[in-house]
C-alpha cells in the first residue's frame, strides 16, 4: 500500500513548498522594492526595468507550484496503477485515506495560520494558485485518495499480480 502513504507525504511536501515559495516571493519583493527606492537606482531606467522584470519573474513561482502539484497527482496515479494489491484490502485503504484526509485538515489549518500572518499576506497576492490549493488541501488529498483506491483496486486479479 505504497500509494496510501504517498498521500500524506504529498500533503506535507505541498505545505512545505508552499511556505518556502511564499517566503521567497515576500523576500524578493521586499528586496526589489528597497532597490527601486534607492535614489541611485531609481534614476537609472534600465536598472528599474530589470528589477521590475525580476518581480514579474518571481511571480511565476505560482505556476511552478501548480506544475509540481499536477506532477504529484500523476505520480500517485502511476504508483497506484502499478502497485500490486488485493481487493480485500480496499476497506483498510479507505479507512487510512479518511485518517490522512483528517490529517490534511490539520495541515490546511497550519496553512491558514501561516497565510494570515502579516509577513505573508502581501506575498500571497502574487500566489493565488498556491493559496487556493493549500486552503483546500483536505479536499485535494481526499480526491487523491479516492483516485488511488479506484486505480489500485479496480484492476483484475491477473493485472494486480495475484493469481490465486
Amino acid at each position: 500500500m505504497t500509494s496510501v502513504r504517498d498521500i500524506i507525504i504529498i500533503a506535507v511536501i505541498l505545505l512545505a513548498i508552499g511556505i518556502v515559495i511564499a517566503t521567497v516571493v515576500y523576500i524578493s519583493h521586499t528586496i526589489n522594492a528597497a532597490l527601486v527606492s534607492n535614489p541611485i537606482i531609481a534614476n537609472n531606467t534600465l536598472a528599474v526595468s530589470v528589477i521590475s522584470s525580476a518581480d514579474v519573474t518571481i511571480n511565476y513561482m505560482d505556476y511552478l507550484y501548480l506544475v509540481g502539484f499536477l506532477a504529484f497527482f500523476i505520480a500517485l496515479v502511476v504508483t497506484s496503477w502499478f502497485a500490486a494489491s488485493h481487493p480485500i484490502f480496499s476497506v483498510i485503504y479507505f479507512v487510512v485515506v479518511i485518517f490522512f484526509t483528517f490529517f490534511s485538515v490539520i495541515l490546511q489549518y497550519v496553512w491558514s495560520v501561516v497565510a494570515s500572518d502579516p509577513f505573508y499576506v502581501s506575498a500571497l497576492v502574487s500566489l493565488p494558485i498556491t493559496n487556493y490549493i493549500l486552503s483546500h488541501l483536505a479536499y485535494f488529498m481526499a480526491v487523491f485518495g479516492l483516485v488511488g483506491i479506484l486505480l489500485m483496486f479496480a484492476k483484475s486479479s491477473s493485472e494486480s499480480g495475484f493469481n490465486g
